[in-house]
């Protein structure tokens, strides 16, 4: 008889009579801090989506397998090795994985998996619901959830922001101005960087439109004046940033043809379309202008850093008064620059609420389109690649005001640039 015993991990390297215990310290909201503790030697901690994985495993996947085929449960290989097979004399893992045994193992490491989810979920929410709603950020006018404190008292990480305590509502759409004005600086920026000549761009662009106008007609369908018109504005940027990248890709397929490209001549793109919007929103800008989010990091904490202190705020200064003017013209409400303390001038973060664009942003991204269509993440990159820094990106798109998948809108793009100059 053969046997096949699977264990996680966590689980085999634990010794008979070792002590697991959830530890929690006070004032910390358990979706940020519950550990699993294994008191065996060093300790070790994992998160709270790890600890109930585990737990959870330890009750399904530490399962013993008695093999179902009889007496031809093995056979000799050439090599001397045993083989699995079945009564057919099949060869392979499939004896194993297409038996009733088979799936019923892989039934319960699914099901068990959905259950983790369900209390990872329900757990999140009940941390969410011990939150001070009513705390509210007095620069930012946020939300502000604390991670809680340390034993001296000093406050652990940086303080999390939801939704804004009061609302500010997006300006009207500038329709002739700025509106007009990002979506020709995008062509401009297609025709600089080597996409096609304005005949073919303005040629792939139609044929979008005429695929996906009657789409994005229904999506605002008799929601105002101002609906309608960011509707249109959101379906441009959509087609133009779809047609663009069509264009780049089918371009490398018949080049190069690797994705190293691809990603080049998207970067390509969104610098020139992102220096373009700085060069006609913040032309002379400089860190003057910059007003950050949370107090700076000391110059004693930024001396270290890899690279010039003036010339990233220059930049984030010219960042603020282009995205400034974009929330003066309707395409943007409001936004927050930061340079956290705790991170010495290693991360900056960028959160941008009630971007017009966000559904045509999502969109791209889901069909993994060549280009994301975002000017804010555009202008970022130009920033830093003028201030000659080097930078890490990632980006998200968050819904500030509820952990509930079933009511999940994302509202807010956040940029985050990390291991700035290294």
């Amino acid at each position: 008889i053969h046997f096949v015993t699977a264990f996680v991990p966590v689980i085999t390297s634990l010794k008979r009579g070792t002590r697991i215990t959830i530890t929690q310290e006070k004032g910390i909201p358990a979706s940020t801090t519950t550990s699993l503790t294994l008191f065996q030697g060093e300790e070790p901690e994992i998160g709270r989506r790890k600890a109930i994985t585990s737990l959870l495993t330890f009750t399904t996947a530490a399962t013993t397998i008695v093999n179902p085929f009889g007496s031809k449960a093995t056979a000799r290989s050439s090599s001397g090795l045993d083989i699995l097979v079945d009564d057919t004399g099949s060869e392979g893992i499939a004896a194993i994985t297409q038996s009733e045994i088979g799936k019923s193992v892989r039934r319960t490491a699914v099901r068990s998996a959905q259950i983790a989810d369900r209390i990872d979920l329900s757990w999140e929410r009940f941390s969410d619901g011990l939150r001070d709603k009513n705390k509210c950020d007095p620069i930012t006018n946020r939300r502000l959830f604390d991670n809680g404190t340390r034993r001296d008292g000093t406050k652990i990480g940086n303080p999390v922001l939801g939704a804004m305590c009061d609302p500010i509502p997006l300006k009207p759409l500038d329709v002739e101005g700025v509106a007009a004005l990002v979506l020709n600086l995008s062509e401009k920026a297609a025709v600089g960087s080597g996409v096609a000549d304005e005949a073919m761009l303005r040629k792939r662009e139609a044929s979008v439109r005429d695929l996906v106008s009657a789409s994005f007609s229904r999506a605002a369908a008799g929601e105002g004046e101002q609906s309608e018109q960011r509707r249109i504005y959101n379906m441009n940027v959509y087609t133009k940033l779809r047609a663009y990248g069509e264009l780049i890709t089918e371009k490398m397929s018949e080049g190069v043809g690797n994705k190293k490209a691809l990603n080049e001549a998207a970067q390509k793109f969104d610098v020139a379309w992102g220096q373009n919007i700085l060069e006609s929103l913040a032309k002379g800008a400089n860190r003057k202008n910059f007003v950050p989010a949370f107090p700076l990091p000391s110059p004693e904490d930024m001396a270290d850093r890899p690279y010039n202190e003036g010339s990233l705020y220059d930049a984030l200064g010219s960042l603020s008064v282009a995205l400034g003017k974009m929330q003066e013209g309707g395409l943007i409400g409001h936004w927050e620059i930061s340079v956290p303390e705790d991170d010495y001038g290693g991360v900056v973060t960028v959160a941008v609420d009630d971007d017009i664009s966000i559904g045509a942003q999502i969109l791209l991204r889901e069909q993994g389109r060549a280009l994301v269509g975002s000017t804010v993440i555009a202008m970022i990159k130009s920033a830093m690649d003028g201030a000659k820094i080097s930078y890490g990106i990632d980006s998200f798109f968050i819904d500030p005001t509820t952990t509930r998948q079933e009511l999940y809108n994302p509202t807010q793009l956040l940029v985050s640039l990390s291991n700035l100059g290294e």
